[in-house]
């Protein structure tokens, strides 16, 4: 088995405001932002999937500032 370090730090330069963790007994890749925000995923590609969605979520649901 390959060694999770390369896709963790490519995840955390990619995502400098997630804090990314590998658990290697459920191999599984988690996602943490703020105290409410997280993401779990098998593969690190998925996880990486899943922030994005979750940002671009993030932005289409913020209310607007009034004017």
């Amino acid at each position: 088995m390959t060694t999770p370090e390369p896709a963790l730090q490519g995840l955390r330069h990619r995502f400098p405001h997630w804090a990314i963790l590998y658990n290697p007994f459920t191999y599984r890749w988690h996602a943490l932002h703020g105290r409410t925000t997280t993401l779990t995923a098998d593969t690190p590609q998925e996880l990486a999937e899943r922030i994005v969605r979750h940002q671009v979520h993030q932005r289409l649901t913020r209310p607007q500032p009034r004017r």
